[in-house]
Order: structure tokens, then sequence, then C-alpha cells
């Protein structure tokens, strides 16, 4: 008993340890540390065969939902596989709740002494705290109810966000794994033989959480599968979409579905009157269960849709899909034109598969890493789209990795503003907060010259052994922690495996996180104080 006590006296010090940590430096910490116990689990799981750089790198890659790696997946063990699954779904959740906690890092900034324990409400959704703090205790509002401790009405707000994104991401991963499980075309022949229920399910949960890894080493088996391709784009844009405008778009078909219930509810009370009226019977039993079952359904719905907290507000809802469909569009319709009559991607496809080849690669790119045929081949104007949408990525808060939409959308508006001059940046007639714009602009900077510096480093380590162009994509991709290569992982030497470990994790946490955990402040100064503008989640 004396060694059990000795280990919880320890891990409760480290758990308050944690406590008293900034969130930035939480976050630091928390991945550092799942990286490192993972690494430790594929090292001994592979008993040798790995070196630990690689098994670090492995790691790395699965937590930080990259995709990158320096040897085939199809040639591990089975039990390699099974941990790197339960890393990537740790890594995708982890980014998730995380993110979550310092949700308003970005509209608050945080301070040496800010301490978890007392962000976590603040932390979850700003502009919803500052209306239930301005709000009267309501029974199922999440507000502080006369009488009840502030602390447990945060610790309840908060469990309440984190469940609904446990049951988010588990229920959309299931629903795509059973979709490939029965539309995926024979495995029989695939490399590693591997059983058709657990590559399903792995490629779904490797395509929600964006990290692009594949038990058969790509996904060139579904090419000409265009179901299964559907099925994957969708897994790979809801996770990389962001988690607050997944939770808005729940919470806007529940609400459109509560409306369909209380017109059942009309129409079967309508009916049961007249027949009632004119035949002068009583109405039968199935009207009333109807009707019950209608009542309760819907109070049901309203409940769960007030608890149902960290939806993103309608303007971040709109830049995000908006911003997506185009991107995706311009991606998609490019590589089609650009690599239509290359023989050695597309150019021997039909018509209809090289649409769906390329706008997947189009979806695949800014976040996932997938790809359906050979990416070494594909032109040089394409390797120069692939590695802008790698730059910028996803939606805030989701399993993407980039810059962000809503940061590049922000820049946008901002350039737009320096050329034509107002006095506030603004996005369709509303003022923009000036934190999302000064947040932005640093986000900018900050990847752009860790990109030089990365660049520089590896290059140096690389003994010119690839050009410059490979090196400049395999960066970009590790940054964006999309996973596409251009064949130079598998022979980089142990110097260069370092650096992509550390720019994996650095396009993971965020180049402002790290700042943050570093200094100790946000960079932002007194700018939150004076802030009155619409706050759009970015980086």
């Amino acid at each position: 008993m004396q060694p059990l006590k000795l280990i919880k006296r320890n891990v409760n010090r480290i758990a308050k340890a944690f406590l008293l940590l900034s969130v930035a430096r939480t976050l630091c910490l928390g991945f550092a540390a799942a990286i490192l116990i993972g690494s430790l689990g594929i090292y001994i799981s592979e008993s040798g065969r790995l070196s630990y750089t690689v098994s670090l790198y492995l790691a790395t890659s699965s937590i930080c939902v990259t995709g990158l790696s320096p040897v085939l997946l199809s040639e591990l063990q089975k039990s390699t596989q099974l941990i790197m699954m339960f890393l990537i779904q740790i890594g995708g959740l982890g980014i998730i709740t995380f993110t979550v906690l310092i949700g308003v890092l970005v509209v608050r900034g945080l301070s040496r002494s800010t301490r978890l324990a007392s962000f976590v409400y603040e932390a979850t959704d700003a502009h919803l705290a500052k209306r239930m703090r301005e709000k009267k205790g309501h029974p199922h509002s999440g507000v502080v109810a006369p009488g009840k401790r502030k602390t447990e009405a945060e610790a309840s707000y908060v469990r309440r966000m984190l469940l609904s994104l446990f049951n988010i991401s588990l229920s959309i991963e299931v629903i795509g794994a059973a979709l490939l499980y029965f539309f995926m075309p024979v495995t029989d022949q695939l490399p590693g033989a591997p059983n058709r229920l657990f590559l399903s399910l792995f490629t779904s949960v490797s395509a929600f959480n964006n990290a692009g890894f594949s038990l058969v080493d790509d996904l060139s088996f579904l090419a000409k599968d265009p179901i299964c391709l559907l099925v994957v784009q969708f897994l790979i844009v809801m996770g990389g979409i962001g988690f607050p405008v997944i939770i808005f778009i729940e919470k806007s078909i529940l609400e459109i579905f509560q409306k369909f219930m209380t017109k059942i509810e009309t129409v079967t009370e309508t009916f049961m009157m007249r027949r009632s009226v004119l035949l002068g019977e009583d109405p039968p039993k199935w009207y009333i269960f109807v009707i019950a079952t209608s009542v309760r359904l819907e109070e049901r719905l309203e409940v769960y849709r007030k608890e149902l907290f960290g939806d993103a507000n309608r303007m971040q809802m709109s830049i995000i899909v908006l911003g997506s469909l185009i991107l995706i569009h311009i991606g998609g319709i490019s590589i089609l034109l650009i690599e239509y009559n290359n023989l050695e991607t597309i150019g021997k496809m039909g018509f209809t598969e090289k649409l769906f080849n390329s706008f997947f690669l189009s979806v695949s790119s800014r976040t996932a890493g997938f790809n359906t045929f050979d990416i070494t081949e594909i032109r040089s104007a394409t390797y120069v789209l692939l590695s802008a949408l790698m730059f910028i990525g996803g939606g805030p808060q989701g399993a993407a990795g980039g810059i962000k939409i809503t940061t590049f959308f922000i820049l946008i508006l901002y350039l737009k503003n320096v050329i034509s001059p107002q006095t506030r940046v603004q996005v369709w007639g509303e003022d923009v907060s000036k934190n999302s714009v000064a947040i932005s602009t640093r986000i900018y900077f900050l990847a752009t010259i860790s990109l030089v510096i990365f660049m520089f480093l590896i290059t140096l380590a690389n003994g010119n052994k690839h050009g410059i162009e490979t090196i400049f994509f395999e960066v970009m991709s590790a940054f964006g922690t999309v996973g596409l290569t251009l064949g130079m992982t598998p022979y980089t030497n142990d110097i260069e495996k370092y650096l992509y470990i550390a720019l994996m994790f650095m396009g993971r946490i965020g180049t402002f996180t790290l700042l943050i955990a570093f200094t100790g402040h946000s960079g932002l100064g007194d700018l939150g104080s004076k802030d009155d503008g619409l706050k759009i989640q970015v980086g």
C-alpha cells in the first residue's frame, strides 16, 4: 500500500502544480507529456525495431495529428497501430478541449498569474459567459442560481461543454466508420492485409481528427470510389471546421426539429378534436401517445439546446463556412485544370474520377494530408497551390492546422482597409474587434518568421540532399500539420527529425500560444479593456 500512496501523492502534487500554471503553459506541457508517453508506448510495442527517435517522431505526428511518417504504417505491429489511433484520438480531442479552455486567449489575453482553475469558466466562451453574468438564475440556463456557489456553476458549465464535444466527436467517427465499412471496396490485397473493420475505424478517426495517417500508407485504393471519397471528405471538413461551428449547426438543426415536433403536435391535436366532435368518440390511444411523446421530446430538445454551449456567433459561422467553400472550390477546380493531362497523377482517370480526386486533394491539403495519387509527380503550379492551402488551414478550435481561415480572412480585410483607409476594419458592415485584428497580424508575422528559421535550419541539416522546393513543401506540411510529403520524410537524418518534431509541435500548439507560454503575457497591452468590436476567434 505504501508505494500506491506515494504514487497517488506525487500524482496529486503534479496535478496541483498544473493548476498553478498559466493555461498556455499547461497546454504546452500537457502535449509534451502526452508525446513522451506515446513515444515510449510505440518504442516498447515495436520491441526495438524502431529507434527511439523514430518512435518520438511517430508519437509527435500522431498527437499533433500531422500524418508525416518516416516508416510505412502497414509494416508496423497491430499494437503500434492501435497506440497511434489512440494518440490521434487523444491529440484531436486534446486540442479541442485545451483550445476550449483557452478560447478567450484571443480576446482577453493571459498573464503570468493566470490559473487554470479560475480561468476555465471564462475560457470556454467569452461572449456567452458575459451574458450569463448579466442574467439571473434559471434552472436550465447554466447561470449561477441564487444560493449556488459560482465555482459549482462554472464546473457544471465546463462539464456540459466538454461532454457535448466528446459526444459530437465520437458520434461522427462511428457514423463515418460504419459508412466506410459498408461502402469500402475489397481490402484483401491491400498492404499489411488489414482487418476491414479496423481499417474503417482507423480511417474514420484519422480523417475526423485531420491526422492523415492510413493503415495502407495512402488512400489510392479509394480513388475510383466516389462514395468513400465523399465520406472521408465529410469527416475531414467536420473535424477541421471547428467545434464552435459544429455546435452552432447542431443547435440550428435542433431548433428546426423542435419546430417540426410542435407542428406534429398541433396537427395531431386538431385531428383528435375533429374526431371527438364529429364522431363523438374518444380519441385512439395512439393519438394520445403521439402527443405525449411529442411534448416530452420537445421539452427535452429545448433543455438540451439551452445547455449546449460553445457555439460560434453567426458572423464567425458565416466566415468559416463561406471561406471553406471558397477554398475547397478554388483548390479543386485549380487542381483539376492543372493536373488534367498529367498522366502521372490524374491524367489517366475518367472525368468523374478526376473531379472527385481533385476536390479530395483540395479538402485534404488544408487539414488532413490524405492522397489518392502520387503527390511527388504534381506540377509546379499545384505544388504552390497546395503550399498556400496548407498555410491557411481550417477553422479555430478544431483539429486543423495552419493560421486558420478566420485569421486569413481578417488579414484580407485589414489589407483592404490599408488600401482603402477606414476608421475600423469591418466585415459586412460590422466593426471587427481590435484584438482579433491585432492577434491575426501577430500570428501571421510569427508564422512566417518561424517558417523562415526552420527552413534555414533544416536546409543546413539536410546537407544538400534535397532541393529547396522539396524542403519548403515538407516544412509547410509539418507546420500546417497536414502530412503531405514529396517523399523526403523517410530519408531525413536524426537532426532533421528533431527539427520536424519541434515544427509539428509548434504548428499544433500555435506560435502565439508558445509566445505566451514563454513570455508569460499576451503581448496585447491594454487593448482588451478598450475593445468593443465583434470578437472573432483566430489562430
